[in-house]
């Protein structure tokens, strides 16, 4: 084997240590956080029996968390090592057009980061990650033309998703975990963290590996591009299927109340609860 498949075997070796180490300590956290629950009056129902219902809730959140974060953090790690040779050496393109292209993207990071929390805030942690995966997937999809104007708009459109990324997604989590109460079971914020970091490493590797390989086979700088948003259309159905507000049955569609699927930031909670005591009234209406 050659340095880079030495290192790579190496890498992975050691991620996939790290992750299986963690997670033990967290399986043993979990046994003792459970034997320290059953003897405590909140977790004993009247009958005296233990009530699981908080531990399941946890379970359910991981579930729902977990594979999004995987998805999304799989679809921009497949870019990223192939923006540069795809500008430069597929397309043929001038360093300075090259260097501009990076220069756009960084600076609508920058710009969009003034403003996207507060309107995640208002509008919904939610609808900002969906809006995360579209403008994504469009940014992704403009690598198929050859036409600048249409490249600047692709990195522009990049490097607001970039800030999206990296802010509504943790946000969302945070917000949900509090709302869910999860403090009051086994599972620690702390953990959450420190499980995305691993994931996140262990993602990083394999969409480097998935990567080159479809650069190997099809002979196309675009094809990572293109597995990107093959990662975030079932993002985005997960997000819109599943990313219920814990006030409501894990299993309602989100359909089912609209306004109570979201989580808002301070500034956007007297919109919703405006939304919401609208929806409230129709929905008497109907069934008056």
């Amino acid at each position: 084997m050659d340095f880079y498949q030495i290192n790579l075997v190496a890498f992975v070796l050691l991620n996939g240590s790290m992750l299986y180490r963690q997670y033990r300590r967290e399986r043993r956290a979990e046994l003792s956080e459970k034997m320290q629950e059953c003897e405590t009056e909140d977790l004993m129902g009247d009958d005296g029996s233990v009530d699981l219902s908080q531990n399941n809730s946890a379970a359910a959140f991981k579930s729902i968390f977990f594979p999004v974060y995987v998805l999304v953090w799989g679809a921009d790690w497949l870019q990223g090592p192939f923006i540069y040779t795809l500008y430069k050496d597929e397309k043929k393109l001038p360093e300075h057009i090259v260097a501009r292209l990076f220069t756009t993207g960084f600076l609508a990071g920058a710009v969009s980061a003034l403003l996207v929390g507060s309107l995640a805030d208002k509008y919904g942690r939610r609808s900002a990650c969906l809006a995360y995966c579209a403008i994504t997937s469009l940014s992704c999809l403009t690598v198929l033309s050859d036409n600048t104007i249409v490249l600047f708009c692709g990195r522009a459109l990049g490097g607001l998703g970039t800030t999206l990324m990296y802010t509504v997604f943790e946000a969302w989590m945070v917000t949900e975990y509090n709302q869910r109460e999860l403090h009051r079971t086994s599972l620690r914020l702390s953990t959450v963290f420190g499980r995305m970091i691993t994931l996140s490493s262990i993602v990083a590797v394999l969409a480097g590996l998935v990567g080159q390989l479809l650069v190997s086979s099809t002979g196309t700088n675009c094809a990572p591009f293109i597995a990107s948003v093959g990662c975030l259309v079932p993002a985005a159905w997960l997000i819109w299927r599943r990313w219920v507000s814990g006030s409501l049955p894990l299993g309602m569609a989100p359909l089912t109340m609209p306004f109570q699927t979201e989580n808002f930031g301070d500034s956007g909670m007297e919109v919703h609860n405006e939304k919401r005591r609208s929806w409230r009234e129709l929905l008497e209406g109907v069934y008056i």
